[in-house]
């Protein structure tokens, strides 16, 4: 049985949809079936015209919501951010779910300490994917899968928000701030999230990884800091792209003879 939930962090789950009720349908219900009960549900709709709003006004109490146009994903979270109460934010976007009804229950005994950023392993098509965590390899990769991390609150009031600016790699620059603000962290290899390949970061095609490459370029020189950096930069994304294109090319002709 879980602990009362008067002794567990309150965790706040994030989730944005525009036209996708299908899928939030399934992320509500793994939301709403978790044993851990210290938990509360924040949807985000932009505006949906599939019938989101009318569902989740038939939900009654049990998701907290807001239907209105945004300004894109980043607006989106910005508002969820607004709303939450919760200790710890974890970002589940509309077809995520959890692995299973006790995926929070397990994951709370790590929630008790003052670690900034408590990331679990996610299932992605079926497969086990452990985040590598903070390292210098962050200046040049994300270092989580965000529908693993759990997030405490006050490092998004220590370090702001989303970058509205973004459409893609909102995420992965909110790590580099806090990568280079020295943010605690710890990494477990459980996974606690299911994330299916068909988000928009998640896609193969080559229009997508080139508007994925362009914001990290724009990250990566935001956040250069020294003129060695910024060279080191220059030469790589002048040979990164080019072998991001060929594997993209590769990988396409495989998927078509499978």
């Amino acid at each position: 049985m879980p602990e009362n939930s008067q002794t567990q962090p309150l965790v706040s789950v994030v989730t944005v949809a525009f036209n996708a009720l299908e899928g939030l349908k399934a992320t509500v219900a793994s939301v709403a079936k978790q044993s851990f009960r210290s938990v509360e549900h924040i949807v985000i709709d932009g505006g949906s015209d599939d019938g989101t709003r009318e569902y989740l006004s038939s939900l009654g109490d049990g998701v907290r919501w807001l239907s209105e146009p945004d300004r894109g994903i980043a607006d989106a979270l910005n508002k969820g951010l607004a709303m939450a109460r919760g200790e710890y934010i974890l970002v589940l976007q509309a077809e995520d779910t959890f692995v299973d009804a006790d995926s929070l229950t397990r994951a709370a005994p790590h929630l008790r300490g003052k670690t900034e950023i408590v990331s679990f392993a996610i299932l992605l098509g079926g497969k086990t994917r452990v985040s590598r965590g903070f390292g210098p390899r962050t200046r040049l990769h994300p270092p989580f899968f965000h529908q693993g991390v759990f997030c405490r609150a006050s490092l998004f009031e220590r370090l702001g928000r989303f970058d509205t600016g973004l459409s893609i790699s909102m995420d992965y620059e909110f790590f580099v701030r806090a990568y280079l603000a020295g943010a605690s962290s710890m990494i477990l290899r459980e996974p606690i999230a299911n994330m299916p390949p068909t988000g928009v970061s998640s896609q193969l095609d080559w229009p997508a990884l080139e508007r994925r490459l362009a914001e990290n370029r724009r990250i990566h020189f935001r956040h250069a800091g020294q003129p060695a950096a910024k060279l080191f930069y220059f030469v790589y994304w002048l040979a990164y792209p080019l072998f991001k294109r060929v594997r993209s090319v590769l990988d396409k002709r495989k998927r078509e003879r499978h």
